[in-house]
């Protein structure tokens, strides 16, 4: 059985190629991108591999810090929690956190933030 894939065929050979070519091997990508939206403990970054097949618009919702889930402060959190419920967020449709065995970038936590595309 086949996985599924949540970016068109070209954005996902793409980003399949970089990764075998050492792209996520050369520091960290999260702690590069710069903030489309700054807070103080979160940015929310663009995708540069966006789930194309599935997305109208995919951010990202990023810790300033390079930590995984288990090192973010309850201050950190706390922001989060009033992030996700504030206006900021309102153009996207779904927040989801990839399962730890699928995570290209596991050492630095973030979120994905989806605008689905129209569905007739």
């Amino acid at each position: 059985m086949s996985k599924p894939h949540f970016r068109k065929k070209e954005t996902h050979e793409k980003y399949q190629n970089l990764i075998k070519n050492g792209y996520i091997n050369d520091g960290c990508r999260l702690c590069k991108m710069d903030g489309l939206t700054s807070f103080k403990y979160w940015n929310i970054t663009e995708n540069d591999f966006p789930y194309d097949a599935i997305a109208k618009t995919h951010h990202m919702l990023c810790i300033k810090r390079h930590v995984d889930e288990n090192q973010i402060t309850n201050e950190e959190w706390r922001e989060l929690k009033t992030i996700k419920n504030s206006k900021d967020l309102e153009r996207y449709t779904f927040i989801f956190e990839t399962l730890p065995h699928r995570k290209s970038i596991p050492n630095h936590f973030h979120l994905h933030l989806i605008e689905a595309l129209d569905v007739i």
